[in-house]
């Protein structure tokens, strides 16, 4: 029982990730096609977010198939919580950086200039959603080099 919990948690926590992601890349691709230039911060995030919703998605799947031991759906779940906690802040910063297409020349000019002064944190949250990245591909290289051997 506690292990169906376990795994309808964490598939949970996956589809609201994968869902909130996508929302995330959408406003940047929005952001990108209304200003024809993004900040080289967002180009490294838009770059890869993808990659990470195709790695959680990926995950879910295992998990799915029951291809993923209950132990390792827990050991994933702070890898799943961080991604999510990132992707909120990054959220939020977004909330406060895009100019919308109806802001003022001024607004749009004061977004702009105080953007440089959150590039820090973006390149934090970047380089940590790059380390689950990480993470996440090394799981998914280790799960299938097991379900297929090399054969020799």
């Amino acid at each position: 029982m506690a292990e169906a919990l376990a795994a309808v948690g964490i598939v949970a926590s996956i589809v609201q990730l994968v869902d909130f992601g996508t929302k995330l890349l959408r406003r940047l691709d929005e952001f990108h096609s209304n200003l024809d230039d993004i900040p080289t911060s967002f180009q490294h995030i838009k770059s890869q977010l993808p990659l990470l919703l195709e790695n959680l998605k990926s995950t879910q799947q295992d998990v799915d198939a029951g291809i993923i031991k209950p132990e390792t759906e827990r050991a994933l779940q702070p890898t799943i919580n961080g991604c999510r906690t990132q992707i909120g802040s990054l959220n939020s910063i977004l909330d406060k950086e895009l100019p919308s297409p109806y802001d003022s020349r001024a607004n749009k000019t004061k977004k702009a200039i105080s953007s440089i002064f959150r590039d820090k944190r973006i390149e934090k949250i970047t380089s940590t959603l790059g380390s689950y990245i990480q993470t996440l591909t090394f799981y998914h290289t280790a799960v299938r080099s097991t379900l297929n051997p090399l054969k020799g």
